[in-house]
């Protein structure tokens, strides 16, 4: 689908990615993930051709055609499009700029959304929705969603969950989440990046990812442990092992568990912010 070769990119001093490279096939849900601040919404709008590179390439695949821009489908955070406009305004302006038939509007009856009413004045759900809507109408090959439903409620992120997997069960579409809430999309994911200091630090598919992350419960490990992250407890300590294998030192002691992506991406996050690092 595309493909990062050595960019890099900076805010004026500030470099967020240096020598970047980063490959992303047909198809595939990529969730990118990291502590704050690390560069997640930056590659979105880097892939999305909202920011520039200062060097480096992106490139897309062929089917894509001379302006991918086209098959692309960008879901910011700020949620900010057509503030001015009314829901049918920006429907109208939307369908014309990209020469659409219609404008999915389905799941925007869903969510007692006048015609009428100016975006500025509505939900943070109902533009998420909103948003959604146009981009699908799109028909997109890449989907690219940052850090957007956090902030809708349960009936409204249902509906937005929905309405992706049934697109993705229509066509071919290659999707990249930012820090989603990860119960509500664990299902869809196939593979797992974490951002470190500008660089891909880890890189798993979520089958390979559980069954490399493990939590165990000891009064103390063994040196060899390969320790992210660790909680202490009056009692006991848990233990979150990375990368995890069977038969590690005085395991028979010590009680392995099987984690959710939830687990995982809070152990690897908690592990950056920690103080103490284990090693």
């Amino acid at each position: 689908m595309l493909e990062i070769q050595q960019l890099s990119f900076s805010y004026r001093k500030h470099w967020v990615f240096k020598d970047f490279s980063f490959a992303l096939p047909d198809g595939q849900i990529c969730l990118v993930t990291g502590i704050n601040g690390v560069g997640k919404s930056t590659l979105l709008r880097l892939m999305a051709g909202v920011l520039t590179a200062n060097s480096g390439t992106i490139r897309y695949v062929e089917t894509m055609g001379k302006n991918p821009k086209r098959k692309i489908g960008f879901i910011s955070d700020s949620l900010s499009f057509y503030e001015s406009l009314t829901v049918s305004q920006a429907c109208d302006y939307h369908r014309s700029a990209f020469g659409l038939p219609r404008i999915f509007d389905d799941l925007i009856r869903h969510t007692k959304v006048r015609g009428d009413q100016k975006i500025k004045e509505l939900s943070a759900g109902q533009r998420t929705i909103l948003h959604l809507s146009l981009v699908l109408s799109q028909d997109p090959e890449l989907l690219l969603i940052d850090e957007v439903i956090h902030s809708i409620d349960a009936y409204l992120r249902r509906l937005f969950l929905d309405a992706l997997i049934e697109r993705m069960s229509q066509k071919t579409m290659t999707v990249v989440m930012v820090n989603l809430n990860f119960h509500d999309v664990e299902h869809l994911i196939d593979r797992v990046v974490l951002l470190k200091s500008g660089q891909v630090v880890v890189d798993e598919t979520i089958d390979d990812l559980k069954a490399k992350v493990k939590k165990a419960i000891a009064l103390s490990p063994p040196p060899t442990w390969p320790i992210l992250f660790q909680r202490r407890y009056r009692d006991y300590s848990e233990f979150y092992i990375y990368p995890y294998s069977p038969g590690l030192p005085s395991e028979g002691q010590a009680k392995i568990m099987d984690l959710n992506l939830t687990e995982i991406v809070t152990a690897f996050i908690g592990g950056e912010y920690a103080e103490e690092r284990i090693s």
